[in-house]
């Protein structure tokens, strides 16, 4: 990506780039800079973009200091990818719904306390990473980005994921650890899609019936919650190869376990176990 001081007006970059988007992006520049404590030399920016066909696609404003996203930003209507990671923005407008080809959105490292309503309108979204942030909930209209393929939920303070959830069937990667969720909604079993989530570090005490449907998910973490018993559908996850289930609670584990004929790796310890089922024992499987 090209940072944004490296442009001129008589360099080839300018010439490639669309009049009105170049002087957007001095706008851009003005508005960071004073949100900059630090000074930055002549020859840097906190500000890096790509572009296509003269119109800015690619946009990353990290560690800029802001408290808001500047509406400048809403301007650049061709934004396939926002990086905003590592500033202490509160929320975001309804004015995102302007960016109709946003593909990949990151606000980690912020300072949400709710799942923007705002994003459920970008249909578009495919990436989505809200990760370090203090989202307590979700709205039902999360469901609606039904191209979402990554969803990162790490290090947040949810207690709980609304039913919709389960309307995201393009997920694939679903990252939800060190939250405060204590079950998960019936409809997690309809990610028909998912090939990997970790719910590490929360106080699950169940996990849905419905969690035998997730056919292509291969990495499962369940690690440090408050785990007493597996449902036996959990047999029929056909395409699970890790399974991670340390420091939990369980005294047994469902006989189904030995239906997973794709396992390669299965997470233990940390659990009052009295046994382990005996098809758990082969050198296929590395049981820790």
């Amino acid at each position: 990506m090209k940072d944004i001081r490296t442009l001129k007006i008589d360099s080839g970059d300018y010439d490639s780039l669309n009049s009105l988007e170049y002087h957007q992006l001095l706008e851009l520049e003005s508005f960071v800079s004073c949100n900059l404590e630090e000074e930055c030399d002549d020859n840097s920016s906190h500000i890096y973009f790509d572009h296509e066909d003269g119109k800015v696609v690619n946009l990353s404003l990290v560690s800029c200091s802001l408290s808001l996203v500047p509406n400048v930003v809403w301007k650049f209507k061709m934004l396939k990818d926002l990086d905003l990671d590592r500033n202490a923005i509160e929320t975001i407008p309804n004015s995102i719904e302007n960016l109709k080809f946003l593909e990949v959105l990151s606000v980690a490292d912020n300072k949400l306390e709710s799942f923007p309503e705002s994003l459920s309108k970008v249909r578009s979204l495919k990436s989505l990473n809200l990760a370090n942030n203090n989202i307590i909930s979700m709205p039902d209209s999360i469901g609606n980005l039904k191209l979402l393929s990554h969803l990162s939920l790490n290090n947040n303070r949810l207690k709980t994921l609304p039913e919709s959830i389960g309307k995201l069937e393009s997920l694939e990667t679903f990252y939800l650890k060190n939250n405060r969720l204590k079950n998960l909604p019936e409809s997690f079993g309809s990610l028909k899609n998912l090939k990997e989530t970790s719910i590490r570090n929360n106080q699950l005490k169940t996990i849905p019936v419905s969690i035998g449907n997730l056919k292509n998910l291969s990495f499962f973490s369940l690690a440090n919650n408050d785990l007493e018993q597996l449902p036996t559908t959990l047999g029929e996850m056909e395409s699970l190869k890790s399974l991670w289930l340390d420091g939990n609670k369980l005294k047994e584990l469902p006989s189904s376990i030995a239906n997973l004929k794709s396992l390669r790796k299965i997470q233990l310890r940390g659990n009052p176990l009295k046994s382990i089922p005996d098809a758990l024992i082969k050198d296929t499987i590395s049981i820790v």
